[in-house]
C-alpha cells in the first residue's frame, strides 16, 4: 500500500511540474498595445505570422479617411499597404518603385507594396482622428483603450499563459 501511495505521489508531483513548467514556457504569439508612457497594457489579442491587422483614422491635415494595413512577418509589424479617399496635403502623390497604385471600386485608392518593418508603432489618440484598431472582424476605437493625449505602443510579443491574463 505505502509503495501504492508513492508511486502515485511521485506522479501527481511530475504532472503537476509539467504543468507548471508549460505555463511559464509555452508561448503564443499576440498583438499587444500599451500605454506608451506607463507600459500599462491596454489589449490584446491573438494573431499568427502572416497575419493582418490595420488601423484607421481621419487625417488631420485634409481630414478624410485612411487606414494603414499591417502584416506579421518574421515577427516583425510591417507596413503592406494604405488606403485613402482623396489625394491631398499629407498623403502620397506618387508611388515608389515596387507599389502599386490602385483605384478603388467603391472610390479612394490603396497603395500596395510599403514592405517597411516597423520598428515602434505608436499612435497618439486625439479628439478628433477616430482611431481604429481592426483585427479579425474586431473593430477596437482606441479611445476606449486610453485616454485622449496618450501615445499607444503597438508591439508583436509571445506570451505565456501568466502575461495573457489567463
Amino acid at each position: 500500500m505505502r509503495k501504492k501511495l508513492f508511486v502515485a505521489g511521485v506522479v501527481t508531483a511530475a504532472l503537476a511540474t509539467i504543468f507548471l513548467i508549460s505555463l511559464f514556457f509555452f508561448r503564443a504569439p499576440y498583438l499587444v498595445l500599451t500605454n506608451d508612457q506607463t507600459g500599462v497594457l491596454l489589449f490584446r489579442h491573438r494573431i499568427d505570422e502572416g497575419d493582418t491587422f490595420s488601423v484607421s483614422y481621419i487625417h488631420s491635415v485634409n481630414q478624410s479617411p485612411v487606414t494603414e494595413i499591417y502584416r506579421i512577418k518574421q515577427g516583425q509589424i510591417v507596413l503592406t499597404a494604405l488606403e485613402f479617399e482623396t489625394f491631398g496635403a499629407g498623403m502620397p502623390t506618387e508611388v515608389d518603385p515596387g507599389q502599386t497604385l490602385i483605384h478603388l471600386p467603391a472610390g479612394g485608392f490603396r497603395i500596395e507594396g510599403f514592405n517597411r518593418v516597423i520598428g515602434d508603432l505608436r499612435y497618439l489618440i486625439g479628439h478628433m482622428a477616430d482611431l481604429t484598431l481592426h483585427v479579425d472582424g474586431q473593430d477596437v476605437p482606441l479611445n476606449t483603450l486610453d485616454a485622449s493625449g496618450q501615445s499607444v505602443h503597438f508591439a508583436f510579443r509571445q506570451l505565456n499563459i501568466w502575461q495573457r491574463g489567463f
